[in-house]
């Protein structure tokens, strides 16, 4: 199965103390309240169903100047306008095509504000604040104090949507709560249970088959290499196309081998690692600029007269042949062009390159 967000709540009372753990089910776990599997595009229907009721006999009761978000059902008469019907927020949707379910599932959320700074992957590490919830308003997890989490090892739905949200800027200043972070990205996502536990009951508080909300601050994030070859996973995606206009880690294996690139130390399979194809020539590997990063900075800086660091990951050079070492040179464009086959992508171009 794929993996989970399971919570288990520790209570100390003495302490006034709520602990949270959360940790994620392998396929080799077999979790304590599983239930008879419905089929996906079933249960999709009536979640879906379900979550529409929800926008449409809802409001949004408060947003305060933390954007902590509060919903509320409208009473009979009300003339409050609908989570669907606002626009201070609009809500809005996006498609995941899940293939191994069958189902294309919409995921609604409000972006209450984008953020101001990085942008975050699905394979990334984040730091979050947030708040779980079920349709019927009961509040079944939530922390304020933000919580480190691999997008990868939570629920599907979070992979989805926190990338459509930007981090924070961390503020330090004296005083007795020095570290805060500002212009954070908030949101709320409405997840299908297909996107969240589906059939498993991660604690008694969430029955199984339950669409879940999610309302949540981004304040951070770590970009992640997962298999350490000097490219960062968020970049070891396809190029984006007509059909695939937000390609993901997960559905990348440039050179076939069964290995998704991300996971992959020899993404073109020339049996040279990545890591040697992206390193500087002539400098160690141990100082911190010793390999092209993917893409190169607005400008050089003049501390480091040896090394252009407008350079990104070159491509297989194109410039007039040495007749010294019979090898093309560089021309700039190799390392700067938008549209160029990075080297550690091509199995024609391995060292040595000059």
């Amino acid at each position: 199965m794929n993996k989970y967000l399971k919570l288990a709540l520790i209570f100390v009372f003495g302490l006034t103390l709520v602990g949270i753990t959360l940790v994620s089910c392998t396929k080799n776990e077999t979790p304590s309240y599983d239930v008879v599997l419905r089929e996906y595009p079933v249960q999709y229907r009536a979640d879906l169903d379900s979550i529409d009721k929800y926008l449409n006999t809802h409001y949004i009761a408060s947003v305060d100047a933390d954007f902590n978000i509060t919903f509320a059902k409208i009473p009979t008469g009300g003339t409050q306008l609908s989570i669907r019907a606002q626009q201070n927020y609009p809500l809005q949707s996006i498609d995941v095509q899940n293939d191994t379910h069958g189902v294309n599932y919409k995921i609604y959320y409000l972006k209450l504000r984008e953020g101001t700074n990085e942008s975050t992957s699905a394979v990334d590490s984040v730091y979050v604040s947030y708040k779980g919830s079920l349709l019927t308003d009961a509040q079944f997890d939530y922390s304020e104090t933000p919580v480190w989490f691999q997008l990868e090892n939570v629920v599907a739905g979070w992979g989805e949507i926190i990338p459509l949200f930007k981090t924070g800027t961390y503020d330090t200043a004296p005083g007795p709560n020095p570290s805060t972070f500002s212009n954070f990205g908030a949101g709320v996502m409405f997840l299908p249970s297909g996107m969240a536990y589906y059939n498993q009951m991660p604690s008694s508080l969430i029955p199984s088959y339950s669409p879940l909300i999610f309302s949540f601050k981004l304040k951070s994030q770590k970009s992640r290499d997962h298999d350490r070859d000097g490219i960062l996973s968020k970049y070891e995606v396809a190029a984006p196309t007509t059909l695939v206009p937000n390609p993901k880690p997960k559905d990348y294996d440039s050179d076939g081998d069964g290995k998704h690139n991300y996971l992959d130390i020899d993404d073109d399979g020339d049996n040279y690692m990545t890591k040697v194809e992206i390193k500087r020539p002539n400098i160690s590997a141990t100082i911190t600029n010793g390999y092209y990063p993917y893409n190169g900075a607005a400008a050089d800086n003049p501390l480091t007269p040896n090394i252009d660091e407008r350079q990104g990951v070159p491509r297989k050079f194109t410039g007039p042949v040495n007749p010294t070492t019979n090898l093309p040179t560089p021309l700039s464009s190799d390392f700067t062009d938008s549209t160029r086959l990075r080297r550690y992508l091509d199995p024609t171009s391995y060292p040595p390159f000059q």
